[in-house]
């Protein structure tokens, strides 16, 4: 079980002892990186020529490729990335023509493998940008990059890991930490009879995050969390979780499907949702179980980006599997999309100063309309893309309805409420 949450921290649980050591993970970075054999002194990596007058621009991204998030978020994002590569082809920054060149690393979603897939990219691929999912490897790869000038961009971080001494720091896909809070602010209004709320996530880093702004938006709304609960990622035996939130009557149940299947068996009767969805547990448990349930992070459904869902099609079509299985892989998509815009916009795919600035002050074409940068009432920098943040439910089999979208603008506001309060 979770510490239990202290209101006089505005965080919530804020990582507690893993806080402190990621701090210290990230100097232990450094120090393998003095270790590293330095095979090349370039700063960001070198342009190679692809086809005549295209140049390949090298992005190192390093994913969890095993065990279970290789399957919800390393493998299926790997298609994404490349089917979005393959979508842009060639792009033209300050009168030259570009193209990417991905090249894929497991991170294994640790320290040690953020470590050691950055270190590769570096000295062995001579990237020149960098994308490290989930936050500790992003953490971990952090001041490397930043040794070495490299733009990295990372995933499931909180606001408070990009500050003003890391410049090169950004996170582009949608974010816990920024989406779950329009959710709460949501369910105050169309929802006062929810009270208590039950939870229950990963003991990892993407469980600290879920948890954070589970935590923090339950806070500022005036709810009660009554079963905040953890688990090894490799469980596969919920019934104890499942047992242990139904003691506590919660009004609120954030739990994956196949833990409110057992909920629902037991005789719960209250709302369900989840910060990420895979259809695929849908079919398990039963489509029609699961109408009612409740979907609060950007995906492409219900009919809300037709761009996106049109990718949604050609994926499927491509490596016979669903976009929507898994969410990490239409965030990774929109990272591309991103990233290219900025790029066309400093006019520069080397002045990574110029790219920083433009990332800081422009807004960006994207597969969810235009993204721009901010979180610097909660940071001092900002640096987090800002999404809009849309609440679904599930209303059959595999069909959704959107029942409503907070705008960037109102997503940060609120994000800003929540995690400033006293």
């Amino acid at each position: 079980m979770l510490p239990e949450l202290k209101h006089s921290e505005p965080y919530g649980r804020k990582f507690y002892k893993r806080y402190e050591m990621k701090k210290w993970l990230s100097v232990a970075a450094l120090v393998l990186l003095c270790l590293a054999p330095v095979i090349s002194a370039a700063c960001g990596g070198e342009e190679e020529e692809g086809e005549e007058g295209v140049t390949e621009l090298k992005w190192g991204v390093g994913l969890p490729m095993v065990g279970y998030y290789g399957a919800i978020v390393g493998v299926p994002a790997k298609y994404a990335w490349s089917l979005a590569v393959d979508d842009i082809g060639e792009f033209t920054v300050g009168g030259e023509q570009y193209r990417w060149k991905l090249i894929f690393e497991d991170n294994l979603a640790t320290v040690a493998g953020g470590v050691s897939s950055t270190n590769k990219f570096i000295y062995e691929h001579h990237v020149d940008f960098m994308h490290q999912a989930t936050a500790s490897p992003g953490l971990a790869a952090e001041p490397i990059c930043k040794e070495k000038g490299i733009i990295l961009d990372t995933s499931a971080a909180d606001p408070e890991n990009f500050t003003l001494d890391t410049p090169q720091f950004f996170q582009i896909a949608a974010n816990w930490a920024i989406n779950i809070p329009p959710f709460f602010d949501w369910l105050s209004k169309e929802h006062p009879e929810v009270k208590r709320v039950a939870y229950c996530a990963p003991d990892d880093n993407t469980g600290d995050a879920i948890a954070d702004a589970v935590d923090a938006s339950a806070l500022y709304y005036g709810l009660e969390i009554v079963a905040p609960e953890s688990y090894p990622v490799e469980t596969v035996e919920f019934y104890p979780i499942a047992t242990k939130i139904m003691t506590k009557d919660p009004d609120l149940a954030l739990v994956d499907p196949s833990v409110a299947e057992i909920m629902w068996d037991m005789g719960y009767e209250g709302l369900s949702a989840t910060p990420y969805w895979i259809p695929s547990v849908g079919e398990q448990v039963g489509w029609d179980r699961c109408q009612g349930y409740l979907i609060m992070m950007p995906i492409p459904i219900g009919g809300l980006w037709p761009e996106a869902e049109a990718l949604v099609v050609e994926y499927e079509d491509r490596y016979g599997v669903e976009l929507t299985a898994a969410p990490s892989a239409f965030w990774g998509m929109n990272i591309i999309y991103v990233l290219t815009d900025a790029l066309r916009q400093a006019g520069t795919v080397d002045d990574m100063d110029k790219i920083i600035e433009t990332m800081e002050t422009k807004a960006f074409d994207s597969l969810v309309g235009p993204i721009s940068f901010g979180g610097e009432a909660l940071n001092g920098v900002g640096h987090l893309a800002i999404w809009p943040s849309p609440i679904y439910e599930v209303v059959g089999e595999d069909e959704y309805r959107v029942i409503t979208v907070y705008t960037p603008e109102e997503t940060e506001a609120i994000m800003n409420k929540v995690y400033r309060a006293d």
